[in-house]
């Protein structure tokens, strides 16, 4: 624990996951959207929640770690978890039989 945090004495938004059973998540084997969601629609701030990362003013940090711009995309216009997960599919198939024929133990 820091002696001198960076956001001491500020209000934050997050979640307590301090007694979030983490083998539930990785059992689920899913990214766990439904925070990301909750997060986003409890931040009072909406225009600044996915602000530009320092290193690339242009796109946010956000943007750069999930690969593109849809997530954040849908998440502003308030699409719920499952079409999310459902506009996945395309791209999860195409992906799944382009990896098919380097797997050593087939599904």
């Amino acid at each position: 624990m820091s002696e001198r945090p960076n956001h001491k004495d500020t209000v934050c938004y997050g979640l307590d996951l301090r007694n979030y059973d983490i083998n539930k998540l990785r059992q689920s084997r899913q990214i766990n959207l439904a925070w990301v969601i909750e997060l986003y629609n409890a931040y009072p701030d909406k225009a600044r929640f996915f602000t530009p990362g320092r290193a690339n003013q242009d796109i946010s940090a956000f943007d750069l770690r999930i690969g593109t711009n849809q997530l954040r995309k849908q998440i502003i216009a308030g699409v719920s978890e499952a079409d999310i997960r459902k506009s996945w599919e395309p791209g999860l198939q195409k992906f799944k039989a382009i990896r098919a024929k380097y797997l050593l133990y087939p599904d």
